[in-house]
Order: structure tokens, then sequence, then C-alpha cells
């Protein structure tokens, strides 16, 4: 089915996470996502596709069973690949959900992947776990931040901001003892948390990302979906933004 109506009725807008929840035929929730010539329809609940390997919520519930029943358990490449992309369906997920201030579910999907992490560091090859291990940093932050964001809702800017400070402190041990990397306050995860933390301690409550931290976000998503053309052009709007 030719779906140019839907698409023409919802702009793509490339500077910014364009999401809504709807209700779908079935009567259950579902989350969309505007992306450039298309949109993505997740479940709310579950895998965001609704499948249920083996009979599990997830793969990655699915190889934790199994490494528990078999001391000798280890991923082969084609368990690494679905873990990997498992892992993108909940990051498309949760970031709509962050656009949608909803927190919860944010916190839900991201502790997922940290889980999917944990699983390939525990079972995957050394080259596997390290490229995979790089993507931590990034998911650490959206989780602290959609716990920071409650905490404002609630209007505990005490909470907040040490929620806020732990998020860091675990940032930068990740990218110290894990990354090898020795100057993790260069890291765009801790810029943004520290750029959170400044509009925090200058009472005003964030509503929504900069347009930085938009096309950052949007980087990251180029990168991991392998549009390696979308990204270099993201690159050049982040330079010439950064230069004004």
């Amino acid at each position: 089915m030719d779906i140019s109506k839907i698409l023409d009725d919802w702009p793509f807008d490339p500077l910014t996470v364009s999401a809504r929840l709807i209700e779908g035929d079935d009567g259950r929730k579902k989350v969309q996502m505007r992306v450039d010539m298309g949109l993505i329809q997740m479940e709310y609940d579950g895998r965001p596709d609704g499948t249920r390997p083996g009979g599990f919520d997830s793969y990655m519930h699915y190889y934790r069973s199994l490494a528990e029943t078999d001391d000798n358990f280890v991923l082969d490449p084609r368990q690494s690949f679905n873990l990997r992309q498992e892992g993108m369906q909940y990051y498309h997920r949760y970031l709509s959900l962050h656009q949608l201030k909803d927190y919860l579910g944010v916190i839900r999907d991201t502790r997922h992947n940290l889980d999917i992490l944990n699983v390939i560091g525990n079972y995957a090859g050394a080259v596997e776990n390290l490229n995979s291990q790089q993507h931590r940093p990034y998911v650490m932050m959206m989780n602290t931040s959609a716990k920071t964001m409650l905490k404002l809702e609630a209007n505990d800017k005490v909470d907040a901001l040490k929620i806020l400070k732990a998020g860091v402190r675990q940032i930068k041990n990740v990218y110290e003892n894990v990354l090898d990397d020795p100057q993790p306050e260069l890291s765009p995860e801790i810029f943004q948390l520290r750029e959170l933390q400044h509009r925090i301690t200058d009472d005003g409550i964030p509503t929504e990302l900069p347009a930085m931290e938009k096309l950052e976000i949007e980087l990251q998503m180029a990168l991991l979906s392998e549009n390696y053309e979308k990204a270099a052009s993201l690159r050049d709007q982040i330079e010439r933004s950064s230069n004004n």
C-alpha cells in the first residue's frame, strides 16, 4: 500500500526526533518514528517488532537463559548479530519515547540495551565485545537523562543533580577502564549531561533538546544504521554550528 499520504501529513525534520503514539488495529499501543523517506512502527511493550525469539521476551532473555544452563556457553556470530539488531530496535524506541517525554519507557529500554551489552561482555569474543561496548556511554547517558527528567517533573532538583553526578562518574569509569580513554570529559555524553546540569542550576528546567544535541542524536542514528553519507552531512552541520 502506498504510504505517501501518511508521509505527506507528517513531514520529516532532520533536526529533531519525530515520534508519536497511536492505537493499533489490534488495540495495543504503538510507537511511530518518522525517518527519512519513511516511518518505523514499534510495539510499545516487549520487543519493538512484537516477536518472541525462542518463546522469550527478547533475544537478550533467550541467550541469558541459555548461558544459565550451559557453563560453556559462547555467543556465535549469528547470536551476536541478533543482539545488535535487537539493540537497534530498542534504540529507536527509546529515542522516540524520550522525545515524547515517556521517561519510564526510556529507562526500561535503555536498561534492556545495557543488559544486552552485559550479555555480549560475558559471552562474546574480545573484538565483538570491544565494538559493542563503545555504545555503552551513550546508552548510560540516555538512561541518566531520563531518570533526571523524572525527578525534575517531580520538582526534585536535589535528587536530579545527584543522579546526573552519579551518571557522569559511571560514564567516566567506562571510558577510563573499559574503553581505555584517558580524556572522558571530552566525550559527547558527559558534555550533554554537564549541559543538562548547567540548565538545572541556572533554574532553567529543560523541556526540549537544544539544536546541537538534536544534531548529535541524528548523527548517532546515522552511524548506527550505517548511513555514512548522512552522517558526513550531519558532521558538517555540527561543525558549522560550533563555529558560529
